[in-house]
């Protein structure tokens, strides 16, 4: 594997640094057991897997970006309520793009679906 950035004059992470980003989110998630995203927190998780350096950024609907803004990885939970960090397609058509965040839920969103599940 070469060396962060050799002869592409680009900071860019490396793949043992994605890999190890991504292993400690899911890790670190599912230990903790949190129930909704949250990207401040996730970002401090990845930060601190790395030793401190912002190497990975996380967006605000669990994408996660290496220094050139490319989508290398996401972060998702399944109806279950297990976290997934999975490694994305860096090079795929609009890796660039943001993943939305899900929609707020307002209280009168949540009490009618506490509703229609309850009968």
């Amino acid at each position: 594997m070469p060396a962060r950035g050799a002869g592409t004059g680009e900071d860019v992470a490396t793949d043992v640094e994605i890999e190890r980003g991504l292993a400690t989110l899911a890790a670190t998630l599912n230990d903790q057991g949190l129930s909704e995203f949250d990207a401040g927190r996730v970002q401090q998780i990845v930060t601190a897997s790395l030793g401190g350096e912002p190497a990975l950024t996380v967006d605000d609907g669990g994408g996660l970006h290496d220094e050139t803004g490319a989508r290398v990885g996401a972060i998702r939970r399944t109806d279950s309520g297990e976290w997934i960090a999975e490694r994305q397609n860096s090079a795929a058509e609009r890796s660039h793009t943001a993943i939305p965040g899900p929609p707020s839920s307002s209280p009168l969103r949540r009490l009618l679906a506490k509703l229609n599940i309850r009968g």
